[in-house]
């Protein structure tokens, strides 16, 4: 750590005053862009010049879910004061793009997307149009499970309130395999 204070490299972020809450993080390479997901806030840094003014928007949640949806837009999800939610933010197609938008006409149920409680650890993944998450899927934290939703199949989740199966899960990470 004294090397990169040493080095002059390393930059000094002061984003939220009196919070520590950046859970989420989505490093989008072909925009040049890195994308952090906070309480109420998502902020999005221009990798070429980090110094640059970044972006930030307000969602009035904990963001739990930045995940790549298209060329233009990403999904989110948050907790939303404990109601999950979800919405689609667009973003631009190239990294010159200054568009950095949640569209707000257009919120989801976040239910087996998002957790409930900010301080539940989530992961998903979204490939070809579906979303998975591995999350809790109840108000009170007991119902742990792996979500499949959005895309043209029906939802499916693992078997509620199975023991053996999903006991005490913490999800961290999904890859595609």
């Amino acid at each position: 750590m004294a090397e990169m204070l040493d080095s002059n490299n390393l930059i000094t972020f002061n984003g939220l005053a009196n919070s520590s809450s950046y859970h989420t993080f989505l490093l989008d390479e072909e925009k040049g862009r890195l994308l952090v997901g906070a309480k109420d806030h998502i902020f999005s840094f221009n990798l070429v010049n980090i110094n640059k003014d970044y972006l930030k928007k307000e969602c009035s949640n904990f963001v739990k879910v930045l995940q790549p949806f298209n060329q233009t837009h990403l999904y989110t999800c948050g907790t939303g004061a404990f109601h999950p939610v979800c919405a689609y933010m667009e973003v631009g197609r190239r990294p010159e793009d200054s568009i950095f938008r949640l569209e707000t006409s257009h919120w989801e149920n976040g239910r087996g997307k998002s957790p409930y409680d900010p301080k539940m650890l989530t992961a998903s993944l979204l490939v070809d149009g579906e979303l998975y998450s591995g999350t809790s899927a109840d108000f009170m934290g007991r119902d742990f499970a792996i979500f499949r939703t959005l895309g043209p199949h029906h939802p499916i989740r693992t078997e509620q309130h199975d023991s053996r199966w999903l006991n005490g899960m913490e999800v961290c990470y999904f890859t595609p395999v």
